[in-house]
């Protein structure tokens, strides 16, 4: 079967991304078996200090950042979030998070991990920050995850100690420097062909899909 390839990009501590959840699996579930998913880490946290102190979110500070996450998850329906996450032991950056993440989504590429691990993975560390509001920059807690989905811990630490983590980073920020993703969360379709950024309803989403799947079929649509 002709599958389109479907490439989910977010960040680790993005509360966006967060939300957007039932949006990605409403997806999957419908058109599944047309696409052919690909998850990409794109952080755009680089450094939480510098944003705080003289960034974009420095006149709010930690509780106002703390507020706007809350605000945002209860619109959402989110009642377990409350942004203490910005509050107390804040991560640094999104980029070890980011790495791990992208690492194990790599594993699942090539057979070390099951695709079904690294999407627990990548939605536990997420409820990990924004629920438990624990540090997911800690190589600790990035283990602790691989031992809760499933995922080799031995194979994980490895390959972060290698390196590995940081340079599937790497290929993520580069693809997406190609491919001139604003942020998180980003959804892109067939090599660029459609992308969808941001908060949007998932009726556009589910419209954009159906658009590129009509494609597939003789006769059908070339948007």
């Amino acid at each position: 079967m002709d599958q389109i390839e479907f490439e989910y990009w977010s960040d680790p501590l993005c509360i966006w991304a967060y939300v957007a959840q039932p949006k990605l699996e409403a997806v999957l579930e419908r058109h599944g078996q047309h696409l052919a998913p690909r998850y990409r880490v794109v952080p755009v946290f680089g450094s939480i200090p510098q944003r705080f102190a003289t960034g974009s979110w420095s006149e709010a500070g930690p509780a106002g950042r703390a507020e706007a996450t809350q605000r945002v998850a209860r619109q959402h329906q989110h009642e377990n979030v409350d942004g203490s996450c910005w509050l107390h032991d804040c991560p640094a950056s999104s980029w070890s998070a980011g790495a791990a993440l992208a690492l194990v989504h790599r594993m699942a590429e090539d057979g070390t991990a099951s695709r079904a691990q690294a999407e627990r993975y990548q939605w536990r560390m997420r409820e990990r920050f924004f629920v438990e509001n624990q540090n997911v920059a800690r190589r600790s807690v990035q283990l602790e995850l691989a031992e809760e989905t499933d995922v080799s811990r031995v194979e994980l630490e490895r390959r972060l100690d290698d390196g590995t983590g940081l340079s599937a980073l790497w290929e993520d920020h580069a693809r997406r420097e190609k491919l001139g993703l604003r942020g998180s969360p980003t959804f892109v379709f067939d090599g660029g062909r459609a992308m969808l950024y941001g908060n949007f309803s998932e009726a556009v989403l589910n419209a954009t899909v159906e658009e590129l799947v009509k494609g597939l079929v003789a006769g059908g649509s070339d948007c």
